[in-house]
């Protein structure tokens, strides 16, 4: 039962009474005679649920809850601590007259948040053993005791947080959603559903007809005679929207204890270059690519992926790799770069030894029939999957990392994550069987060894051990339009379970070099998954034949991009439109706020696109400068809101937006790094008669930097750079070009503020 952790949770609790009398002030409550949960909140006209639990004694299915059970222990009161503050404990039980089945619902009022979470326990007093199915913690459909009402429903926007499914109306609702979702008027007014834990079980929020169960699927778990269950506590939060998916991310990295001490990385993956048909050589040569020129690539990851191994569960090196994985590894850290390899533990070649002398450790259906992934072209004799539940299991995978860490591989991407759904210990979830795999892929990897998880979408299962996770399907050229549908709304993750990886950019629309073909809706397409995977925050990686005449041509694109940016990118419109329009920062710097945002039209027709200043995180009522990241030039000033031209179908604009306050020179733009001076720029120091503009090792080895200034500039000295020009522009306004920066040295272009 791990009450301990419960008990941590709860902090010290002081309980106070036996009577329902305190929480009947508060706006989230018990109804007085304890069967349901009423809460009154702002542009709700009716929220009131019951919480139930379904279970199964010999065959039987039956449910214990709060509607039409005695309750058998009144409600009392505490208060107790919680990972955002001090909490009101209101908790009561139930049961069947003379029933051994009991249920206990805990609910947890945030006395500084408009905030509340639930939690049930199942208790099992009989003396024969019990399979917990689910909990319905909070059931607001009318036909089963609940009540659950909002005027115009289809102004209602609802937003699943943890698949990749289009927001989409209240009203026109009828779906079952993973995990989280968020709830939200027009106007602003709304909430969020989700787990927060520690990790018990998934939840699921079914949204039907108007109304909404938030659920905890218990996957049928043993509960032994004499024993006690508990699921997953989940949260409701009544804030807005930004708000609440912060609170909401951060108590779930608390409670399950994410791992952020990596930070983002950068670099080079072998898939869509030559997919399966990778060799050393080619390897080798882009090693040698990426070493000698380290101005370009900055010495980041290279990841060596499927079609290195001598067959599905055998990961040593197969003919293509005649030097062995471990010479590979070797030579690539020689470089000056982070070896990675590529694994999907679970997935076992039908011939290999291992699967055939341990068949009881292969996933089965539910009929014992060993389950089977179909013979393709990337994997001809098709693949078992490995119960990972199994003790031969578990040493076969722990063995498989910890080759790789002995091999000298610093980095892993581990995908096909399926563990299916048949597991030896009975009294597991398949989100503690999970976490389990992950806690011993940690295990074995070490704590220095980076671990990216190649999931798809987000999932808890991983929280706490690896360093990285995929948020988005594979990024070929022609399917960028859905890899940002993903990676922009699980944004809200990034920096807080994990580092968010995108997949990969490409270096231009087309290159004729690569096996992949051009992005067929054209270069605005290309250039706005370009600005996501900069600007995202995570894994910036390319995955090209960069060792070829064509790719060099275009390194540029790659040098704009590396390392992703350090101010990532949020969803602006996340939970308040169905479409991903808008994205960026507001950045904070002791010289001088700014903010990045890219404009994107998904709609069919060429559209203008509008950003609201005070929305955005910028000062109202203040003018400020727009620059275009790849027009590099101010293209208008605008105070309040800016609207651009229109944009053609799938293409942004990428602008930053600097607000003009006084006198002094302004940095208002940069073409150095898609961040437009969050990363590239250091420090910045302005007095009466000079600027000092201190650069780091991100961004382009050529470019330039545009200020406004009423007083002209001039140029001044340089460090481990050349400046070649000073610009004057119109409107006050100067461009600096830059060349041949250094490299892992210190940066520095000074100029004079004449007068």
């Amino acid at each position: 039962m791990q009450w301990h952790l419960f008990r941590l949770m709860l902090g010290g609790v002081c309980w106070w009474g036996h009577t329902v009398g305190h929480a009947e002030q508060s706006w989230v409550r018990f109804s007085e005679d304890g069967s349901r949960v009423i809460v009154e909140a702002e542009g709700i006209l009716a929220f009131e649920g019951v919480s139930s639990a379904a279970y199964e004694v010999e065959g039987e299915h039956r449910r214990v809850g709060t509607k039409g059970y005695l309750t058998i222990e009144p409600v009392r009161h505490s208060r107790g601590s919680t990972p955002f503050g001090s909490a009101v404990i209101s908790r009561a039980s139930y049961a069947a007259e003379g029933s051994p089945y009991h249920y206990t619902l805990t609910l947890k009022r945030l006395e500084d948040l408009r905030a509340f979470t639930l939690q049930a326990v199942f208790h099992n007093r009989s003396d024969q053993d019990a399979k917990l199915r689910s909990f319905d913690l909070l059931d607001l459909r009318k036909n089963t005791g609940g009540s659950f009402a909002v005027a115009q429903a289809a102004e209602w926007l609802v937003t699943p947080l943890m698949q990749a499914l289009p927001a989409f109306s209240l009203a026109a609702a009828n779906q079952r959603l993973n995990e989280a979702a968020m709830f939200y008027h027009a106007s602003g007014q709304g909430f969020l559903i989700g787990p927060v834990g520690p990790a018990e079980a998934y939840t699921d929020i079914l949204v039907r007809d108007e109304s909404i169960t938030a659920g905890v699927q218990m996957d049928n778990v043993l509960v032994p005679a004499g024993e006690s269950r508990r699921g997953e506590e989940m949260i409701f939060l009544f804030e807005p929207s930004g708000s609440a998916t912060d609170i909401w991310t951060r108590w779930v990295a608390v409670t399950h204890g994410a791992r952020l001490h990596k930070g983002p990385v950068h670099g080079w993956c072998s898939w869509y270059d030559r997919t399966t048909k990778i060799d050393q050589a080619h390897v080798l040569d882009v090693t040698k690519t990426i070493g000698d020129h380290p101005q370009v690539f900055g010495k980041g990851v290279i990841q060596i992926d499927d079609g290195y191994q001598k067959m599905d569960g055998d990961w040593s090196a197969n003919d293509k790799f005649p030097q062995g994985m471990a010479s590979v590894a070797k030579q690539i850290r020689a470089a000056g770069c982070l070896p990675g390899v590529w694994f999907a533990p679970l997935m076992i070649h039908p011939d290999h030894p291992w699967a055939k002398a341990n068949p009881a450790a292969i996933q089965t259906n539910a009929q014992g029939i060993a389950s089977f992934m179909n013979a393709n072209p990337f994997h001809p004799a098709g693949a078992n999957w490995i119960n990972p539940d199994h003790p031969r299991s578990k040493e076969f995978l722990y063995q498989i990392i910890h080759d790789a860490r002995q091999r000298g591989f610093g980095y892993i991407k581990i995908d096909f994550n399926g563990i299916g759904n048949r597991f030896l210990d009975p009294t597991k979830t398949r989100l503690q069987v999970f976490r389990q795999l992950y806690a011993l892929y940690r295990r074995a990897a070490g704590d220095e060894m980076y671990i990216l998880s190649c999931l798809g979408q987000p999932t808890r299962g991983v929280i706490g051990f690896i360093d990285s996770a995929r948020v988005g399907p594979d990024s070929h050229p022609a399917h960028f339009e859905k890899c940002l549908q993903s990676v922009l709304r699980f944004q809200i993750y990034h920096n807080v379970w994990w580092q968010n990886d995108p997949d990969v950019t490409y270096l231009a629309q087309s290159l004729g070099s690569r096996t992949l073909g051009p992005t067929p809706q054209g270069e605005g397409m290309w250039r706005t998954w370009h600005n996501v995977v900069g600007l995202v925050g995570g894994t910036a990686m390319i995955s090209e034949p960069i060792n070829k005449p064509d790719a060099r041509a275009v390194w540029r694109n790659y040098e704009i991009m590396r390392p992703a940016s350090r101010q990532p990118a949020r969803l602006l419109t996340l939970g308040h439109s169905a479409d991903n329009t808008i994205f960026g920062f507001a950045a904070e710097r002791p010289y001088g706020d700014f903010a990045v945002y890219n404009l994107y039209n998904p709609a069919e027709k060429p559209q203008p696109l509008t950003l609201n200043f005070p929305l955005a995180g910028l000062p109202p009522n203040t003018r400020c400068a727009v620059f275009d990241f790849w027009e590099n030039r101010v293209v208008g000033f605008g105070e309040n809101s800016y609207t651009t031209d229109p944009l053609p179908h799938l293409s942004s604009a990428l602008l930053r937006f600097t607000p003009l306050t006084d006198d002094r020179p302004v940095l208002v733009g940069s073409n150095l790094h898609l961040s437009m001076g969050a990363t590239e720029v250091a420090n910045l120091r302005i007095s009466s008669s000079r600027v000092e503009l201190e650069l780091t090792d991100a961004g382009a080895r050529e470019g330039s930097l545009t200020f406004h200034s009423r007083l002209p500039l001039q140029a001044g000295d340089f460090q481990n750079c050349q400046l070649v020009s000073v610009k004057p522009l119109p409107d006050n306004l100067w461009q600096i070009h830059i060349t041949d920066r250094q490299w892992g040295r210190p940066q520095v272009v000074r100029l004079k503020v004449m007068r």
